[in-house]
């Protein structure tokens, strides 16, 4: 082609047509320019794909983990509202509704959240969330997995301090139990009337409701976000 271009110049110098010498000569910088130009813009635009799908599967990595803590939640959910069902019945004396001997198992027990937050991370550390162009996208990811995860590692230690600081040493004070861990329901029942169990009871019953407060919470920013970010990874395709 180079070659074809050349012969035309020469044929157009040796006949003395220097004015169409000139305008070709600017019409084929003219193209060749337009051909770099093209070349660039093919060149960005297959980087630009390249980021696109590496993105699209490191948010397809996010909503991996998002699901996993969906069904973190949901187990930690269902086991307070049982717990809180067991107290609630305890502490209005609904004995026949609940087994005493298992006070130690609903009394003690307080949620420990797992953080589940590798892709986001990864996202952080390489630089890659700063390639999503959905600012609402950044300020909810932002929004879950820092102040979200705060609350419920803040509700996980609330519960650990009240639990390990007040209960734990009003059980082994005051309770006695088998290698099951049961404890005999007459001295469970001893205890409510001449102790302060009933107090601990329903202090328990107050942090496990704060706890599902924030898990209730989570979940709904859990559901939004991973809409969000199906419907970015679309977009980037």
């Amino acid at each position: 082609m180079i070659k074809f271009f050349r012969q035309i110049r020469q044929r157009l110098l040796s006949e003395g047509k220097t004015t169409k010498y000139l305008k070709y000569a600017i019409g084929e910088i003219i193209l060749v320019m337009i051909g770099i130009l093209l070349a660039i813009q093919v060149n960005n635009w297959n980087e630009e794909r390249k980021k696109n799908i590496s993105l699209g599967k490191a948010l397809g990595q996010v909503i991996n983990d998002l699901k996993q803590d969906e069904e973190t939640l949901k187990i930690y959910e269902e086991m307070e509202h049982k717990h809180i069902q067991y107290l609630e019945a305890l502490s209005n004396r609904h004995y026949n509704n609940i087994k005493l001997d298992s006070i130690r198992y609903n009394l003690e027990h307080y949620m420990v959240f797992v953080e589940s937050n590798n892709a986001y991370s990864t996202l952080k550390s390489n630089g890659m969330f700063s390639e999503i162009k959905n600012e609402g996208l950044k300020s909810n990811l932002t929004n879950y997995y820092e102040r979200l995860y705060d609350n419920l590692a803040a509700s996980t230690e609330w519960g650990e301090t009240i639990t390990n600081n007040r209960i734990v040493p009003f059980v082994l004070s005051n309770l006695d139990w088998d290698e099951n861990g049961l404890v005999n329901e007459k001295l469970v029942k001893d205890k409510i009337a001449t102790t302060n169990l009933l107090q601990l009871v329903k202090f328990q019953i107050d942090v496990k409701r704060y706890c599902i407060n924030e898990i209730n919470y989570a979940l709904t920013l859990n559901n939004t976000l991973r809409i969000e970010i199906e419907k970015e990874i679309d977009n980037l395709k």
